[in-house]
């Protein structure tokens, strides 16, 4: 066994002082540190990186408290029956157009809602996917079913007759101009907008 050094005056170490409150010697629910009345603190105190970060700690906690304690003392101003508002906000709202005259238009158009993160909200999205995406092959399907001379415009079907030169461009605009249009009048628009 290697030589020990004899028991100095220090305090004793954590170990010894853990077996001195299981043991009895040191009362189990007596705290960690006590404190002392002769106790004087000097300039060595400070000089430690642990001590200057003990101060800082200390007088920031006391700051955190103090501002509790001043915000306690504060009652909240209520405002009294008698002193209320001139305003009111029936004003405002007459001043804002009617929005439940375009709710009833808008009943058979597709809602949209956003999806809450819950349980099974990936199921969830990935129905909604599989619904836009049989509206959106219904849409399509439409379009593909309009005949060609209903999508082009009278004065191209003359045109076509004297050039027998087909033009593929103007049909297709019109077919995306259809499905911009059955897509506006399936979707709910928000009436403040509608006018635009």
């Amino acid at each position: 066994m290697a030589p020990r050094p004899p028991p100095s005056d220090k305090k004793p170490s954590a170990r010894a002082l853990r077996m001195q409150r299981i043991t009895g010697q040191i009362h189990p629910l007596a705290p960690m540190k006590t404190h002392r009345e002769g106790t004087l603190t000097d300039d060595s105190f400070l000089s430690s990186k642990r001590d200057k970060r003990q101060i800082k700690h200390s007088s920031f906690v006391s700051r955190i408290h103090s501002t509790a304690d001043a915000r306690v003392g504060k009652k909240k101003r209520t405002r009294r029956p008698g002193n209320k508002l001139a305003t009111d906000l029936d004003a405002l709202a007459d001043a804002l157009p009617e929005i439940e005259e375009g709710a009833a238009a808008n009943r058979g158009k597709v809602q949209h809602k956003s999806l809450r993160t819950r349980k099974g909200a990936l199921k969830r999205k990935e129905r909604i996917v599989k619904g836009e995406m049989e509206r959106f092959g219904a849409s399509m399907a439409r379009l593909a079913d309009l005949p060609a001379d209903q999508a082009a415009p009278p004065q191209q079907q003359a045109d076509e007759k004297m050039v027998e030169a087909p033009v593929p461009a103007p049909s297709t605009s019109n077919r995306w101009a259809a499905l911009r249009g059955y897509i506006s009048t399936t979707m709910e628009q928000n009436p403040a907008f509608l006018n635009k």
